[in-house]
């Protein structure tokens, strides 16, 4: 089946995307925190004594990084902030997002055998690189495996011009148990990556 994959877009214009190439707090701080509440953007709205267990994981974890319990205040704070701007500024960035839950692999083959019949070269390539992103999160920062997936603004392009050829129920079926469940993950899915297109944004990945 395959693990769950969870995506967000981040509008590389942002302040937020800005800062977590350059602070390294700042980025352990997102990478540590995407897999829980219903993506980055949404995460402070979850139950707060969830939060406070989360982040208090999370500060143990990398106590290294954060320092003082008066730094890693600081760097929450910062970070409550910049989801708040970001928001504003972006308008319903905190929806734009997807989750492939234990779909993965299926969907991976599936569509990888569609681009084939398409004659797509290296289709399976390009589908893990639709999948997991082509670079990743603060790639100066953070080494690759303890960072997050990052789907640049010209995969997200790409992608979105290779999905707007796709019919997912062509791949699977719907209201078919497994295969409805892998359906609606796909449509979501392609549906970030064209609203992504749209609006010039880059897709954050990661998995659970």
């Amino acid at each position: 089946m395959g693990v769950s994959v969870l995506y967000s877009a981040i509008p590389p214009t942002s302040t937020l995307y800005a800062r977590l190439q350059r602070e390294k707090a700042l980025s352990i701080l997102v990478v540590s925190l995407f897999p829980h509440g219903c993506g980055i953007f949404r995460f402070f709205e979850i139950e707060s004594e969830e939060i406070n267990e989360i982040l208090e994981d999370v500060i143990e974890t990398h106590q290294e990084t954060f320092g003082s319990e008066l730094e890693a205040d600081r760097v929450i704070a910062q970070l409550r902030s910049e989801l708040r701007l970001t928001r504003q500024a972006y308008p319903g960035i905190e929806d734009r997002t997807a989750s492939l839950e234990k779909s993965s692999a299926e969907i991976e083959e599936r569509l990888s055998q569609e681009l084939s019949r398409k004659q797509v070269a290296n289709a399976h390539e390009i589908v893990q690189k639709l999948m997991f992103g082509d670079q990743t999160l603060a790639p100066t920062l953070l080494l690759a495996e303890e960072s997050l997936g990052l789907i640049s603004r010209e995969l997200v392009s790409e992608g979105a011009n290779i999905f707007r050829q796709i019919n997912p129920e062509v791949l699977f079926a719907r209201d078919q148990g497994w295969e409805g469940w892998c359906l609606n993950d796909l449509e979501r899915w392609r549906g970030l990556y064209l609203s992504a297109a749209e609006k010039n944004e880059e897709i954050l990945v990661g998995s659970a």
